[in-house]
């Protein structure tokens, strides 16, 4: 696998996987299919993804190492080939789709070689596809990757054309995230139970973490949020170590995966009885989740469900304190981010419509400064006539 005397080479892998692919071969065709479709549509002879994301949906490539530079090459005629650092290829070789690809060592330049395979397959010279909104190519090095191709003749073309083809899942990866959802309503009674009068942030987040491991979820694109009183006004804090005291609202939102699809979850409770404001608030996020779900049906744009939130938060007289989108889109994850929000949100004067096979996090949630979160949110499947809630879990507010 490692370049040989200078050069950088395919190395395709033989025999038996080390462990099954998540989807059928089928499945794989399909999207291979449609990525190329995309490409013919945008007139591009080789496309390059940078996304851990795309990388996994285009050829099952799964690992956390995407720190060190990574990228897949897709043209028209070949399985597509995934250029990494040497130790990672294993992870394509022996447990991917398409079983090609070409290493490169530590100290070794990943740009010269995604450029030396360009020149192999006769494509450097042509017009090549480049994903310009990725976390994880650098500024320097998208230059250099660009510069190189231009020095050859070919032109860059920057496009993003994974994404689009991630919004809508097949029945394949609807199944995941079905089980993900299952996964994650078992963690949320684990840590409902753990909590309680003077027990640590620390306990519940261990009951959470212990569940979801056991029951067979994988570590998501976020870790699970754990916290209580002042703390759960704090955006995406994690658990602390405060012990819960009498009347703090407990805020729990967390993540089941299974094959890298997630099923999030936020539910929240009070240690003892909730007081009258924060119980109607709590009706009133749950009347705003209630609103967007009867709002969500193929055709129905992105503005439309958000505002359908708003509307409902605005007979409440909530609507003042929620500021934020009211949804989005869920599948593949990876750190820094178990959502895809990036390719499809609900928020306001967004006319995209949604479409048959979208799943989305609804989260009609309200902060009060530095008292408190109420959130109620569902995992929700866009479907042929509406809405599906794909997590299941009671939606009132519970007492610990």
């Amino acid at each position: 696998m490692p370049a040989h005397e200078g050069r950088f080479v395919i190395v395709e892998g033989t025999g038996s996987l080390v462990e099954p692919l998540p989807f059928s071969n089928q499945e794989y065709e399909r999207r291979h299919s449609a990525l190329r479709e995309a490409m013919g549509r945008t007139g591009v002879d080789a496309f390059l993804s940078f996304t851990p994301e795309n990388l996994y949906y285009i050829t099952g490539h799964d690992t956390p190492g995407y720190y060190f530079y990574q990228a897949c090459i897709v043209t028209a005629t070949e399985l597509p080939i995934n250029v990494l650092r040497r130790i990672e290829t294993t992870n394509t070789i022996w447990r991917s789709w398409s079983r090609r690809a070409v290493s490169y060592e530590d100290r070794q330049d990943p740009v010269e070689a995604t450029l030396a395979i360009l020149d192999q397959i006769g494509i450097s010279s042509k017009r090549v596809g480049l994903e310009a909104e990725s976390f994880f190519i650098t500024p320097k090095r998208y230059a250099a990757l660009r510069a190189g191709i231009e020095k050859r003749g070919g032109q860059v073309v920057e496009a993003q054309l994974v994404e689009p083809l991630r919004l809508i899942k097949s029945q394949e990866e609807l199944l995941y995230i079905r089980r993900a959802a299952r996964i994650v309503e078992k963690a949320m009674s684990a840590a409902i139970t753990a909590s309680g009068e003077g027990v640590s942030e620390d306990v519940i987040a261990g009951a959470t973490w212990n569940t979801l491991a056991s029951e067979g979820g994988e570590y998501a694109g976020l870790p699970p949020f754990v916290t209580s009183g002042p703390r759960s006004s704090l955006c995406h804090a994690t658990w602390g170590g405060r012990h819960l005291e009498r009347g703090d609202v407990i805020a729990l939102e967390l993540p089941g995966v299974t094959k890298r699809y997630v099923a999030p979850l936020f539910r929240c409770g009070t240690v003892g009885p909730a007081s009258d404001a924060i119980r109607k608030l709590a009706e009133a996020c749950t009347l705003a989740l209630e609103a967007a779900i009867a709002a969500i049906r193929p055709g129905a744009t992105s503005g439309q469900v958000h505002a359908a939130c708003r509307r409902s938060f605005e007979k409440t007289g909530f609507a003042d304190l929620h500021g934020h989108r009211t949804g989005y889109s869920v599948g593949i994850n990876y750190p820094p981010d178990w959502g895809e929000g990036q390719i499809m949100s609900l928020w306001a004067d967004d006319e995209r419509p949604l479409a048959e096979g979208m799943t989305f996090h609804l989260v009609p949630g309200v902060i009060i400064p530095s008292k408190y979160i109420v959130n109620i949110s569902e995992t929700v499947l866009v479907t042929e006539s509406g809405c599906e809630a794909i997590t299941q879990f009671p939606r009132e507010l519970f007492v610990a």
